[in-house]
């Protein structure tokens, strides 16, 4: 079962002829601000712990004050380039509506400087790319664009680029003038087909996430696009998921062993969120996850695993396979109206009988998460904080084979942080009209490996046999064994948004990231002025 981009461009151009709004808003956190506290209230139903959010589904939540709503700069004087600046700040660059048929196009851009007075280095990012979406009557819609870039990064990015041969979030690179650059790409795209008010088909190259966190522990948009063919329907209370992804093993070695360029894996993944009242919203997960071809030839898709409402952990057993499942729970609480709980489970592996056990050497791989967020602190309108807590116990997302481990491109499905860690997360945001605010702070302490051929369980990628080597008799594992690194990050952002269609912004910014070891500790100050439109989340917190 191959994805191609290529594939999605040419289904989109093919239903032109017989092609409203059944796409999904961009999936960028600063992108819904100011839509957010209609979108987590008592007064709806929307079941917010499968993101990106269908627009159908939100359209009808946002208050007037919603920039994409209500607020828009007023153009007296109507001529050629009245028009084209009309649409530069409040529209697409080229809208095109005829009929039944609407299509929509427009620039995407990052032009970013920083400078580190502390260590006198200076960064920069340089993006362009092109974002074109079209909907078709109602039931068909299709979302494309690409990004190229060219960027240079803080010695922490260019360590794990180094390592990981990956840009964090965004894909392979390859190096740029030799000056320490990095050049790298980033497709997206999607065809949407929703039959009715039931039924959402999605096929396409994109990120999705689950939960209501600025992290997730079950999925995440932590790593770069992968293609997926997902499946959502809704009745009563219940909205139910399916998706069937391909990913990618991006590390020299794989290849190496396979000789066939990257090795892919597969993955089929459920979700069933109910929402019991209007405050209390219960999420059931499920993934599983195997290698496309090993040394003894090619697997490709498991049509075992296709079914989309059987259990998968039980099939997984029946099959006599050693595929890697995970299993979690998500849950969400509305207090108020404008405040709400939220939490996830996760369960990779875990044996009670191992727990009771004082020196138990079985890895129990597992994690769970705890947050909280308010809105309109002080009935000031705009102003929202959010608490979270992160905790995952050593070896989880692991398995006894890499290309069977919960990753994509080098990288976590879930945290940035892999495993083995506890987090502490603080947001303040405060948007009025075009103005946004925002301060980030990250408190996280993990427990590394001292060298490559112990594995204390926080990468993911190594291997699962390399325990420390009285592990077996003293029943080492514990939460943060190993290396012990401490990570403080903080940042603060000040924006003008010139264009909410696209979240085109002015941002201003400053970030202090300290890194600490028993031997050693390292200092970012980093100052930056950027200009963009930014429809992603990309993560450097780590």
């Amino acid at each position: 079962m191959r994805f191609k981009l290529g594939c999605i461009i040419f289904i989109a151009a093919f239903h032109t002829a017989a092609l409203g709004q059944s796409r999904f808003s961009p999936l960028e956190r600063q992108y819904l601000l100011s839509e957010e506290a209609s979108i987590h209230s008592k007064d709806n139903d929307l079941h917010t712990s499968i993101q990106p959010y269908f627009i159908k589904e939100t359209k009808g939540l946002y208050n007037q004050d919603s920039l994409r709503n209500g607020i828009k700069y007023s153009i007296q004087r109507k001529n050629f380039f009245t028009k084209v600046a009309d649409n530069f700040v409040n529209n697409y660059l080229i809208p095109i509506d005829s009929g039944i048929v609407s299509i929509r196009a427009t620039p995407l851009f990052d032009f970013e400087l920083q400078y580190d007075p502390g260590k006198k280095q200076q960064y920069y990012r340089n993006t362009r790319g092109f974002l074109v979406y079209g909907d078709f009557g109602d039931k068909f819609s299709f979302y494309t664009g690409f990004y190229e870039n060219q960027a240079s990064f803080p010695d922490y990015i260019n360590t794990f680029i180094d390592s990981n041969l990956v840009v964090p979030g965004q894909g392979l690179t390859k190096s740029f003038k030799g000056n320490g650059g990095q050049d790298f790409s980033i497709p997206f795209g999607y065809v949407c087909y929703a039959p009715n008010r039931y039924v959402t088909v999605q096929f396409g190259q994109d990120k999705n996430f689950i939960g209501n966190g600025y992290r997730s522990l079950l999925r995440s948009d932590n790593s770069t696009n992968n293609p997926f063919f997902k499946i959502q329907t809704s009745f009563w209370h219940i909205k139910y998921m399916v998706m069937y992804e391909q990913f990618q093993d991006v590390r020299a070695e794989a290849s190496t062993v396979l000789g066939k360029g990257y090795p892919k894996k597969y993955s089929t993944t459920h979700y069933l969120s109910w929402k019991i009242n209007r405050s209390f919203e219960l999420g059931f997960f499920e993934s599983i996850i195997w290698q496309a071809a090993d040394s003894n030839g090619v697997r490709g898709f498991d049509w075992s695993y296709l079914n989309p409402v059987i259990f998968l952990r039980p099939t997984e057993a029946y099959n006599g396979s050693a595929d890697n499942a995970l299993m979690g729970i998500n849950v969400k609480y509305q207090i108020l109206h404008n405040m709400y709980a939220y939490g996830q489970f996760i369960l990779d592996d875990m044996k009670f009988d191992e727990l009771k056990k004082p020196n138990s050497a079985y890895p129990q791989k597992y994690g769970f998460q705890l947050g909280g967020r308010y809105f309109n602190i002080a009935k000031i309108k705009g102003l929202a904080v959010q608490g979270e807590m992160n905790y995952v116990m050593p070896y989880t997302y692991s398995h006894r084979l890499s290309l069977q481990n919960y990753s994509h491109y080098d990288q976590s499905l879930a945290h940035p942080q892999n495993a083995n860690f506890i987090e502490y997360i603080g947001i303040i945001d405060y948007n009025k009209k075009r103005w946004s605010i925002s301060n980030r702070l990250v408190y996280c302490t993990y427990g590394a490996d001292q060298t490559a051929a112990t594995n204390f369980g926080h990468n993911i990628f190594a291997d699962i046999s390399q325990y420390p080597s009285n592990y077996y008799t003293n029943g080492h594992q514990k939460i943060l064994q190993g290396y012990k690194t401490t990570l403080f990050y903080n940042t603060f952002t000040a924006a003008y948004i010139i264009n909410p269609k696209v979240n085109m912004r002015l941002e201003a910014s400053f970030t202090l990231r300290s890194q600490k070891t028993a031997d050693a500790k390292d200092t970012d100050k980093i100052i930056g002025f950027s200009f963009k439109t930014a429809l992603f989340n990309k993560y450097y917190d780590f």
